[in-house]
């Protein structure tokens, strides 16, 4: 026998979902401690798994209500003026400053909006993402430029330096989620408005970004650009099929699989010239942000599966096992984000939670419609790891990031979009599977 394959088995059989100690446990049955294979499809998760769904669901559903929207209502939610104060210390429960960011606005109405939307048709949740668009629409520029970053409490910016793309993408995908939520198309038609005109500054290949090492290269074609326009999109084509975003949609997925997958090592390269060639540059050959790089195959797997693509699913699952593998910690278990050299397997160590999050997501696509063992046995240790590490019971909110062990760590930010996207489209998932007899979807058998 596999002295490794073993030992991963019985750290599985003692541990796996044991993180979830605050929540409560969930067991595994021995059919999936004796998976043959790395990925094998199963017919039923009931037998295969062993899972205990229902268990899970109830778990994630009191994570979410109980415990992080209630705190976000106390520390974080600007309830007169609207909008979001992240900074705040998660052991004190203090505020460290009352600054809003472009970011956080558009990801908090995105994710009361899908609250709204899919769990829980509480008007206080509408209402908080209402004033939060309130607060960050009258600040769009008007050019199409991108928005400064920060702004006070009352709205002022601070500094008068352009931001980056990703803050004009959140808000966009915050706005088309509120327009299902009040049933108004004209914020669906707002967003898709913000999309492409913030694709039509990306496209100009004199632009220099103020994010990162994008102010290396004169108009980057980055990574993470293609990540959140196509999760935006996604998320807009199952609201409306709307051409000119299935257009762009389309765009991306080319980018992502076509261009920044190096054809050498199999990796997603972050930052590409202009016109997609690869960079001359060292840095930019040899380095892979790995979180992204699972987040943008996990988008492209549900892209594949909202346009029934089984070509597209079937490649980007690959590729998507491929990079979680690579980025997992064989010592300290947790996984790394950030490959800084390829060749000589260079790697930052720090551990940041939400890569792990976006695994889970992605590993869930891949359980929910294919049973795929390899996926089952991703999100066990994965799960045990992120309650291990960053869900603790003292804190308010869950940890950002830390070091390799973990053993120190942040303890200022109350981070409001991955971890209750990974708990809310969990509970999604497991209703779809609960309501097929706990079976895969056979969508791409």
């Amino acid at each position: 026998m596999n002295t490794k394959e073993f030992s991963r088995r019985k750290f599985l059989q003692q541990n796996a979902w044991a993180g979830l100690g605050l929540f409560g446990s969930v067991s595994i049955a021995p059919s999936l401690l004796a998976a043959q294979t790395i990925t094998s499809p199963a017919k039923d998760l009931k037998k295969i798994a062993g899972l205990d769904f229902r268990k899970l669901r109830e778990q994630y559903r009191k994570a979410l209500l109980n415990q992080f929207i209630p705190n976000m209502d106390k520390y974080v939610v600007d309830h007169e003026l609207g909008g979001f104060m992240c900074s705040v210390d998660i052991l004190t429960r203090k505020l460290v400053n009352t600054n809003k960011r472009a970011w956080y606005e558009g990801r908090g109405i995105w994710m009361y909006s899908f609250l709204y939307n899919n769990l829980d048709k509480n008007a206080a949740y509408l209402e908080i993402a209402r004033k939060s668009k309130d607060f960050i629409l009258p600040r769009l520029p008007k050019d199409g430029s991108y928005y400064i970053a920060s702004f006070t409490k009352e709205g002022q910016a601070i500094g008068n330096t352009e931001g980056d793309i990703y803050g004009n993408l959140f808000v966009a995908e915050g706005l088309a989620e509120y327009a299902k939520a009040t049933a108004d198309s004209s914020y669906f038609d707002l967003a898709k408005d913000i999309v492409l005109k913030a694709v039509q500054r990306y496209d100009r290949p004199e632009f220099t970004y103020n994010y990162k090492s994008e102010i290396r290269v004169p108009g980057p074609r980055i990574l993470g650009h293609w990540m959140i326009l196509l999760s935006v999109c996604t998320q807009m084509l199952r609201q409306k099929n709307d051409q000119e975003i299935r257009a762009l949609a389309d765009r991306c997925v080319d980018a992502i699989m076509n261009h920044h997958l190096n054809k050498e090592y199999r990796l997603l390269n972050e930052t590409l010239a202009h016109d997609l060639n690869p960079l001359s540059d060292p840095v930019s050959t040899q380095y892979g942000d790995m979180g992204h790089g699972c987040e943008t195959l996990a988008f492209v797997m549900n892209y594949a599966v909202l346009i029934k693509d089984s070509d597209l699913f079937n490649r980007s699952s690959k590729e998507f096992r491929r990079h979680v593998d690579a980025s997992w910690d064989e010592v300290y278990g947790g996984y790394f984000h950030e490959l800084v050299h390829v060749n000589n397997n260079t790697w930052t160590l720090n551990k940041l939670r939400w890569v792990h999050e976006e695994i889970l997501i992605g590993a869930m696509i891949l359980i929910e419609h294919t049973g795929d063992e390899w996926a089952i046995n991703c999100y066990a240790k994965t799960e045990e790891y992120i309650r291990k590490n960053y869900v603790r019971p003292e804190y308010a909110f869950v940890i950002d990031s830390g070091d390799r062990k973990m053993q120190k760590h942040t303890q200022v930010r109350a981070e409001h979009y991955h971890y209750p996207r990974q708990l809310m489209v969990g509970i999604l998932a497991i209703d779809r599977i609960l309501s097929r007899g706990e079976k895969p979807s056979g969508l791409f058998s």
